[in-house]
């Protein structure tokens, strides 16, 4: 019974590593864009952090950076005047080119692309 128990809170240790990780992106998705830094904050290797999130079969941690990093371009992009280069910046890309880029990535849409669709 013992051995339940310990496999238990180690399941439930690995989940709370999970949520720790969900709201730390959420308070720095704006700055941190990268797996490792999390990682780090929560005493973990990337690829352990990796794993936790496939043994729940969630989408991986840095699909979870990025999600969150387009959804709040789009965001931007729908209720500010804000231009993309604008929109990089507060978003923590150096070069609005690699932001472009990212964001098409991320929504098969450029950022000119994405302003139009809303306008019409």
């Amino acid at each position: 019974k013992a051995q339940y128990l310990h496999q238990a809170a180690l399941e439930d240790n690995k989940f709370d590593v999970v949520r720790r990780f969900n709201v730390m992106v959420e308070n720095h998705y704006r700055t941190e864009h990268e797996v490792k830094f999390y990682a780090s904050k929560l005493n973990k290797a990337p690829k352990t952090l990796s794993n936790y999130f496939a043994l729940y079969g969630h989408k991986s941690p840095l699909r979870i950076i990025q999600e969150r990093i387009a959804l709040e371009a789009k965001r931007l992009f729908y209720y500010t005047d804000k231009t993309s280069k604008e929109i990089a910046y507060d978003l923590g890309f150096d070069d609005a080119a690699h932001f472009s880029r990212f964001f098409k990535n991320q929504t098969r849409q450029s950022p000119s692309e994405f302003k139009k669709s809303i306008k019409d």
